[in-house]
């Protein structure tokens, strides 16, 4: 009986696993009807089409990330400013100007890069991007909002 139980488990584990990696997969490809989807919601790209995609969004990360890494620091500088014993106003406001303008740095350059996305596709691809691009940031605020809400505590 007891080696029974241990072969239901392994068995479930395993059966856990391979379900989790064919969620994966579904995840970067996935069938909309016929047509292909690539991870980045866009039906039938080329491989030209992926290589451009893939050469835009490197340089963009490299561009960013410091930016991200300056608002990061800023934040807990923010944090530090408001629960200071007393709190400075003028300190608290000068490093949300800053927040705000490093934000306002990271949207441009994220808008540049979407512009530059769209001028490679197609008018089918692009309403299919453009469809994504507007439900897709929802349902990414709203996992990383549940991954936050379980951090705290």
């Amino acid at each position: 009986m007891k080696n029974v139980k241990w072969l239901l488990i392994v068995l479930l584990f395993l059966n856990m696993g391979n379900t989790m990696a064919q969620k994966m997969d579904s995840l970067k490809s996935f069938r909309l009807g016929d047509r292909m989807t690539s991870k980045y919601g866009i039906p039938d790209l080329t491989d030209d089409q992926r290589k451009k995609i893939k050469e835009l969004r490197t340089p963009l990360h490299m561009e960013i990330l410091p930016l991200r890494n300056q608002l990061v620091e800023k934040r807990a500088h923010l944090k530090t400013l408001q629960t200071a014993e007393k709190a400075d106003l003028k300190s608290i406001n000068s490093t949300i100007d800053e927040m705000t303008q490093l934000q306002s740095q990271i949207m441009k350059k994220r808008a540049a890069h979407t512009q530059a996305i769209r001028a490679i596709l197609t008018d089918d691809q692009r309403v299919a991007f453009d469809m994504r691009a507007s439900s897709g940031r929802k349902f990414h605020q709203h996992r990383r909002m549940s991954s936050e809400h379980g951090k705290r505590g």
